[in-house]
């Protein structure tokens, strides 16, 4: 259970003097905690470096074989996980493919497909970004399979995005798919083998939905929960979306959480236990926490602006180094920062969760010069 400080007792006066004091304070902490923060995340990294060996490129058969997970790898990739954790799949659920990986993977889907020749009636797409949507146009093509997404996403499978020269070099480019079969998803996703209830869940990013099995109580979640602390988001994040996806999944029987990063987390005993796969935590007890943390950091937001604190200020009282969540996701955070050049970060949190967002000036601009990028204001 998160412990979380009182919102009115972390923030500084709004004077000059007290606003030094408090980045001297907050500086002097960081510097403190610097050395284990680095030597911390060589553990994790090298955790994280195994994990993905461990499932290199290879079929997760769960539950009697209907439910697949299809882990997809390369040098690249393994750069990506070894650094952040996160690893690349397509979940296969009877006849239908969720998610059907990025476009650095198309061997690995295509040979997936084409090997045993799986039944897909259709490919169900979460949300746009390219580690999920990328081999969409790939995987209707060979399955000759429909797509099903919300409309704003089968708008950016039509006409994907140029995204950022690190994610094109990393993940891949996504192919245009508009003259695919592209199907609105309704609130049922019916085929010949299940029916899955589609839940409109955005605020990771617009046009969100996940999928849920009720009669197996499985929640297929794409990124709509990612991690309890998640504080590096991309740009097109809403806090209050989030929120109210959270409050949703809570009112549901949902006994396993799959995303598609190669984790499932689980309370069902017919899954058996998989280093680096199963993850035995109660879903619903990780989106609660994940629903007291995103409350929280809101009404932070909220009271600093309130106050007429510098932004910079505010982010760095969401961010206290005396509390477990600053240090423990700093590395990946800044990492994500430098990585995007600005485009996955803190500041976006705190953009995220405010009430006038625009109004939230990028920090660190030399992140994003670095890539010949100029983040909005």
């Amino acid at each position: 259970m998160l412990r979380l400080p009182d919102v009115g007792t972390i923030f500084p006066n709004n004077e000059r003097g007290a606003i030094r004091l408090f980045w001297v304070t907050y500086w002097f902490w960081f510097f403190v905690f610097l050395p284990w923060m680095l030597v911390r995340q060589v553990g994790i990294s090298l955790s994280h470096a195994i994990g993905a060996v461990a499932t290199w490129n290879r079929q997760v058969e769960l539950l009697d074989g209907t439910l697949r997970l299809v882990f997809m790898n390369s040098i690249p990739s393994f750069l990506l996980t070894t650094i952040f954790g996160e690893r690349f799949t397509a979940i296969h659920y009877r006849d239908v493919l969720i998610d059907p990986g990025p476009p650095f993977a198309k061997r690995r889907l295509t040979r997936y497909l084409k090997g045993s020749r799986p039944e897909v009636h259709a490919i169900a797409v979460t949300h746009s970004h390219e580690e999920h949507a990328g081999n969409a146009a790939l995987a209707a093509r060979l399955s000759e399979a429909p797509i099903y997404a919300t409309a704003f996403t089968l708008e950016a499978i039509g006409h994907p995005e140029r995204i950022s020269l690190p994610r094109r070099v990393f993940i891949g480019q996504p192919e245009p798919a508009q003259t695919l079969d592209l199907r609105t998803l309704a609130e049922t996703l019916t085929t010949e083998q299940t029916s899955l209830q589609a839940i409109q869940s955005p605020g990771h990013c617009e046009g969100h939905a996940s999928l849920f099995d009720p009669t197996s109580g499985i929640l297929f979640a794409g990124d709509s929960f990612l991690h309890t602390i998640f504080t590096a988001p991309n740009k097109d994040v809403s806090g209050d979306d989030w929120i109210r996806t959270l409050r949703e999944y809570l009112a549901r029987d949902i006994r396993t959480m799959i995303g598609t990063h190669g984790l499932v987390h689980t309370t069902d005993d017919r899954l058996p236990r998989k280093p680096f796969v199963i993850d035995r935590t109660d879903p619903k007890e990780l989106v609660e926490d994940k629903l007291t943390f995103m409350t929280w950091a809101r009404d932070v937001v909220a009271e600093g602006e309130s106050r007429k604190l510098p932004y910079s200020v505010i982010e760095a009282c969401l961010f206290p180094w005396q509390r477990s969540w600053s240090w423990q996701t700093w590395f990946t955070d800044e990492g994500g920062r430098l990585f995007s050049g600005g485009e996955f970060s803190r500041t976006y949190f705190v953009r995220s969760l405010s009430k006038t967002p625009y109004n939230v000036p990028p920090r660190f601009l030399f992140f994003a010069r670095l890539l010949g990028r100029s983040p909005e204001r």
